[in-house]
């Protein structure tokens, strides 16, 4: 059986919110969600990776538009990723033009994002959230959010 996740990240990846923040956000996530298995928010210690799961379509450059062979992005991500401190979000040299960016600046589908904070509905049993619920989240969270459906 599969699962679907809906999480909630700020874009901004080292962005924590208050305790009464994330309450805040987890109450109006119940009422929009009420049958989903579990809302729950996750602080870390270090910068993760939230993927998409089997939604992934694609990584693109954000500067030249051209789509990153799988190899290619994996490398990038592993020469980020140390096993202590999770993702540096360090500027690389980008295979595809030579340019400088981290891989926290690429172009994902579906979205996937960075993070030391997340909030997660657990087979929420719905489809996509509405622009206006996510504007809500942002106003509660005092930030920015990506919002990332993974299919596991």
């Amino acid at each position: 059986m599969s699962d679907h996740h809906i999480v909630f990240i700020p874009a901004a990846p080292h962005y924590l919110p208050t305790e009464q923040q994330v309450s805040s956000a987890k109450a109006a996530l119940w009422q929009w969600i009420p049958e989903a298995e579990a809302i729950e928010a996750a602080v870390t210690e270090y910068v993760q990776f939230h993927d998409c799961g089997s939604n992934f379509e694609y990584v693109r450059c954000h500067v030249c538009g051209q789509e990153l062979t799988i190899p290619q992005w994996h490398l990038l991500m592993e020469q980020d990723y140390d096993l202590e401190r999770g993702f540096g979000l360090t500027p690389q040299t980008l295979p595809c033009c030579g340019n400088v960016a981290s891989v926290n600046q690429l172009d994902y589908s579906f979205m996937q994002g960075f993070s030391r904070f997340s909030l997660t509905a657990i087979n929420p049993r719905t489809g996509a959230v509405s622009a206006q619920q996510t504007e809500l989240l942002q106003r509660q969270l005092d930030h920015p959010l990506l919002v990332i459906y993974c299919h596991v």
